[in-house]
């Protein structure tokens, strides 16, 4: 299954070497896209040329799940605007 980030995006976002120093890499990830999903209504994982404010979403997402840490700010003027690239893309 593809995921909005690829692996090496992923583990480049959480400054790691490989999957085998996060055990749960791939539940994350899963997390993340269903995540961003849910939040959109979009599948972003299904477009051929993922787009950059969806990788940039889904890297803070990705952060902030792994260190557990709070989404800041920036995470939901992102969300706004990819909600609304969306809302775009099904019409």
């Amino acid at each position: 299954m593809a995921n909005i980030l690829t692996e090496a995006e992923a583990l480049a976002a959480l400054r790691l070497e490989t999957k085998a120093d996060c055990p749960n890499f791939d539940m994350l990830m899963s997390a993340v896209d269903d995540g961003i999903q849910s939040e959109t209504g979009y599948d972003w994982t299904t477009d051929e040329v993922i787009d950059p404010t969806a990788k940039l979403v889904a890297s803070i997402l990705l952060v902030c799940l792994h260190d557990g840490t709070e989404l800041p700010a920036a995470y939901r003027y992102k969300i706004v605007q990819l909600d609304a690239k969306a809302k775009v893309a099904a019409e």
